[in-house]
């Protein structure tokens, strides 16, 4: 009997059978959509956060944020601090081989004024290279440039929101915004940015739709009159992923020894965050694969029982087929063939179940589900190693049943 034989003979068994069938792939059609629902959350969730971080630098960015001594006790040197200053961003710049951008930001809440609108709001200033950093362009115009920087210019940059917030439907380029009592001249509008995360109304980057931008020294000249230039954050772009620990320890490095030993900042590595992440989901991740790989066990004892209570009904057949000259191994590779075949129809099962088991987590509880081809390879893969592994003792079994015995069998 070729294998072609061993599968129509399989199928007619199936078609005879349908219970036993049914019996028999139970545990693993569980098992499957187990795996593949968890799979496909799992890859969803990931890929939704690297979409989400790819919006606003992706992984190559780290984030230098000031950051306020733990100790109750705070020595003299830690009080003399500035914290991070614009000075720290253009010595990272210099000494850091593996920054490819740098943007310190400062910010501080003025009174903002065009026609009948007025209200304090939060005022960003920036670098130019804030747009290559964020990955965040004007839609018209143009972003702050270095002339802007070194000149102190009263320029301003303004996000979708924001324009729309102070102009209404007025054509904002080219008007003269007030900032405190400083008329700045608007030089271009961002493109709006928006990421929704699973199903929720809110734009997550709308925060960015609202950001007015002035220059850096603009700031210090003409509001703060900071002479340590102080800022509350620095933007660290590195030229590829694998150097973000190497940057992150030599940024560190830097500010220890600008800071006079006071770790008074912390540098966040994005890439470090991701790791950690999923390594706190790898225990959501593991018990729900032990639960799918339980149940492939439970349906593959089912089915080696199953399989030898068939082997049973058919000792006269394996022993008529041996005394007409078949070997063990046609026998054994019929009954693992038939095997198979059940588990695969119960993982196609599977798979059509934890797509929907996939689908129903999203609608219930807004989580994302992706369905992809390497969903249907771990069902695939699952349900032939099942099959394959718990229907060995049952055709090994028939493969050595001795011919005479079996003729003899009632």
């Amino acid at each position: 009997m070729t294998i072609h034989e061993s599968v129509l003979d399989g199928l007619a068994d199936v078609r005879t059978h349908k219970l036993r069938t049914l019996l028999q792939t139970l545990g693993v059609v569980l098992g499957v959509a187990s795996l593949v629902a968890v799979q496909g959350l799992v890859d969803a969730g990931r890929r939704q956060t690297l979409d989400f971080w790819s919006q606003t630098g992706g992984l190559t960015k780290l984030l230098i944020v000031n950051r306020p001594p733990k100790e109750t006790r705070i020595t003299a040197r830690q009080l003399a601090s500035r914290s991070l200053t614009w000075e720290d961003a253009q010595a990272i710049k210099r000494e850091v081989p593996w920054a490819r951008l740098v943007d310190p930001i400062a910010s501080t809440r003025l009174p903002v004024r065009y026609g009948d609108y007025q209200k304090a709001r939060d005022i960003s200033a920036a670098t130019p290279d804030y747009p290559s950093v964020y990955r965040f362009y004007p839609a018209r115009g143009r972003f702050l440039t270095q002339d802007d920087l070194e000149s102190q210019s009263r320029v301003v940059v303004l996000g979708d929101t924001a324009a729309r917030t102070y102009f209404g439907n007025e054509d904002p380029m080219g008007k003269t915004l007030y900032i405190g009592d400083v008329g700045f001249t608007v030089v271009g509008v961002m493109k709006r940015k928006e990421f929704y995360f699973n199903d929720e109304d809110r734009n997550a980057l709308e925060w960015m739709n609202r950001q007015t931008f002035i220059p850096l020294t603009s700031l210090y000249a003409r509001f703060t009159g900071d002479a340590s230039q102080r800022v509350n954050y620095i933007n660290v772009v590195v030229d590829k992923a694998e150097n973000n620990r190497k940057a992150t320890e030599e940024a560190r490095g830097i500010l220890l020894r600008r800071h006079g030993g006071v770790a008074d900042f912390e540098v966040v590595n994005r890439g470090d965050r991701l790791a950690h992440a999923e390594e706190q989901g790898r225990v959501f991740d593991l018990t729900f694969l032990v639960t799918g790989i339980v149940s492939l066990v439970v349906g593959g004892i089912v089915i080696m029982n199953i399989m030898l209570a068939s082997f049973q009904e058919r000792v006269r057949e394996v022993g008529v087929r041996k005394a007409i000259g078949a070997r063990g191994t046609d026998i054994a590779i019929q009954f693992l063939v038939e095997s198979i075949l059940v588990t695969c129809i119960g993982g196609a099962l599977g798979l059509a179940l934890g797509v929907g088991f996939a689908k129903g987590i999203t609608a219930l509880l807004g989580e994302p589900a992706i369905i992809t081809a390497k969903m249907a390879v771990v069902g695939v893969v699952a349900s032939v190693a099942t099959g394959l592994f718990f229907g060995m003792y049952p055709a090994f079994k028939a493969a050595r049943l001795s011919p005479v015995e079996a003729l003899r069998y009632e």
